[in-house]
């Protein structure tokens, strides 16, 4: 009995042994993939920059009016002499007439309600509503033309779609994205492959593949500070690439 029991226990142990062994070398093949596996997908991702600062080449205006009386002829009558000097404004600022365009009119009636002596009265008051935009290649010409509206105001015109309304803001456009985004592209693409050489050096690696890149994304940005660059003659193009390359030992 004592026989069968030390052999058994030999074939317990022998059989524990080689499975120790298999699953070490199992453990061995698979901490080995692992790291194959990470080597392979060593991956560093970096951003690269290119701005260019632009002035716009065209500008836009839109110049609300409006003509006001109790009469609804009197209103028009009002509104049509407000968009001639609005005209008239504009060409002697330098603009041709085809790069005016005259929207058409609107008319609105404001019923007001008056204690007069005790008596309640109803008050028509109608208001005929219009606008003229500029559009021009002739950016200094607009630009000018902004700061003169007082001088629409000393001629009688009620600027504003309303009588709190203000009157918009000149827009500035750059429109030769076109040209200078290739090369800007490629810019922000080599800035992005240096940032990339630099963290490889560091790492003791080389730069591989690229595994993916965005070709850039387009931001306009006012020249001189956190402002609205519609509104800025002078502007910031800025183009930002996002690559990820491959690390090679």
């Amino acid at each position: 009995m004592s026989n069968i029991i030390k052999q058994s226990g030999v074939g317990v142990a022998t059989a524990g042994l080689f499975i120790a062994v298999g699953l070490g070398t199992a453990a061995g093949l698979l901490g080995h993939s692992l790291v194959e596996m990470r080597r392979a997908d060593r991956i560093v991702s970096v951003k690269g920059l290119s701005e260019r600062e632009v002035e716009a080449n065209v500008a836009s205006w839109r110049l609300p009016f409006r003509g006001g009386a109790e009469e609804r002829k009197a209103a028009v009558a009002e509104a049509i002499k407000a968009r001639d000097t609005v005209i008239a404004f504009a060409e002697e600022g330098g603009l041709q007439r085809d790069e005016l365009t005259v929207e058409p009119f609107t008319l609105r009636v404001e019923r007001n309600f008056l204690t007069i002596n005790g008596e309640q009265r109803e008050q028509v008051r109608y208001v005929a509503s219009g606008a003229v935009r500029l559009r021009s290649e002739n950016i200094g010409a607009i630009a000018s033309l902004t700061t003169n509206t007082p001088v629409l105001l000393d001629r009688g015109v009620l600027l504003g779609e309303g009588d709190y309304g203000e009157t918009p803001r000149a827009e500035y456009i750059f429109t030769g994205i076109n040209e200078i985004k290739p090369e800007m592209i490629a810019e922000a693409t080599q800035s992005a492959r240096q940032a990339a050489q630099r963290f490889a050096e560091d790492s003791g690696s080389s730069i591989g593949k690229i595994a993916s890149a965005n070709q850039g994304v387009v931001q306009f940005l006012a020249r001189d500070g956190n402002y609205d660059e519609r509104f800025e003659r002078h502007k910031v193009i800025r183009v930002v690439s996002s690559v990820r390359y491959q690390l090679v030992e």
